[in-house]
């Protein structure tokens, strides 16, 4: 597999800009070389959407972030547990 074509957000946008104005997916395909009918849609979704320059690739999503006070409140109702547990 070859390595794609990293877009700039100007490029994408005008891309965009054409294909809102009546240019077809073929058409923006063969002029800018783009390998993918889906990645003009999906462009354009974003474009729609405002998230056109978010770039997630080979970015893992973000883990809940769990605070401090979230963790003592488990390990001692644990704790809690157990020694109830033993007394027992």
């Amino acid at each position: 597999m070859g390595k794609q074509k990293k877009w700039t957000l100007e490029e994408k946008v005008k891309i965009v800009k054409e294909f809102k104005n009546g240019a077809t997916i073929s058409y923006l395909m063969k002029k800018y070389g783009i390998p993918s009918c889906g990645t003009v849609s999906i462009w354009n979704k974003k474009y729609d959407e405002g998230k056109l320059e978010v770039d997630n690739r080979g970015k893992r999503k973000e883990q809940p972030k769990i605070e401090d006070i979230d963790i003592l409140k488990k390990s001692y109702a644990l704790l809690i547990e157990i020694r109830s547990q033993q007394h027992k």
